[in-house]
């Protein structure tokens, strides 16, 4: 974790995501992070350590970012009704959409490592993805169990599916013209978070209601 007060440490951090999210871990070397941050080698090791250890620095600081957010929303919890309930996890779902945009490189990070990217690297998942989704299944298991969400759902596969759901929509679509993809085009947001709302709807309205 960076001190607050690191600004020169921070600076290669994000460079260091930034190369990361766009090469993967495999294709990016320390020597690639030094040039590009324009420090020396030698400080850049002392600092951080080796490669494997920077890379670790840079998903554990997304990691927490996220985490940041999914424990704002759900703060909102325990909901009153089962409206209440779909709108926490529909606003979840909108900010880290929100986050993913403005720090794509978080989403590219994992991007890289669901095709094989840091495959010498174990437990990067246990480690981070499964806690973000315990902490979401966890806060939302009362509201099931209380009758606000379908108890039919299987919490885990619904979060991943909204998950999943964000993810191709950075990286899969494409707009209109074929220019670039469509999470950079605000005409395409929109209908992107009605349907997020219609699936969260869906999935979690309590059967009967």
């Amino acid at each position: 974790m960076l001190p607050s007060d690191d600004p020169r440490g921070q600076a290669v951090i994000d460079i260091a995501s930034r190369l990361f999210a766009a090469f993967g871990y495999d294709g990016t070397s320390l020597h690639d992070i030094a040039e590009a941050s324009g420090e020396d080698m030698a400080w850049l090791q002392q600092r951080f350590g080796d490669k494997r250890e920077l890379y670790l620095t840079v998903v554990d600081h997304g990691s927490r970012m996220e985490r940041g957010i999914v424990a704002d929303v759900l703060g909102a919890l325990p909901a009153a009704d089962p409206e209440e309930a779909r709108a926490v996890v529909y606003r979840l779902s909108t900010r880290l959409l929100e986050f993913f945009l403005a720090s794509p490189q978080v989403p590219s990070l994992w991007a890289h490592r669901w095709l094989g990217d840091a495959a010498d690297i174990p437990g990067l998942e246990e480690t981070y993805r499964d806690p973000v989704i315990n902490l979401i299944c966890d806060a939302l298991r009362p509201a099931v169990e209380a009758g606000l969400i379908d108890d039919r759902v299987n919490l885990e596969l619904t979060v991943q599916t909204l998950i999943w759901s964000v993810y191709g929509f950075m990286h899969g679509e494409i707009n209109a013209d074929g220019h670039g993809p469509a999470s950079t085009d605000p005409q395409a947001l929109q209908p992107f978070l009605a349907h997020l709302r219609q699936l969260v709807d869906r999935m979690l309205t309590p059967r009967g209601a």
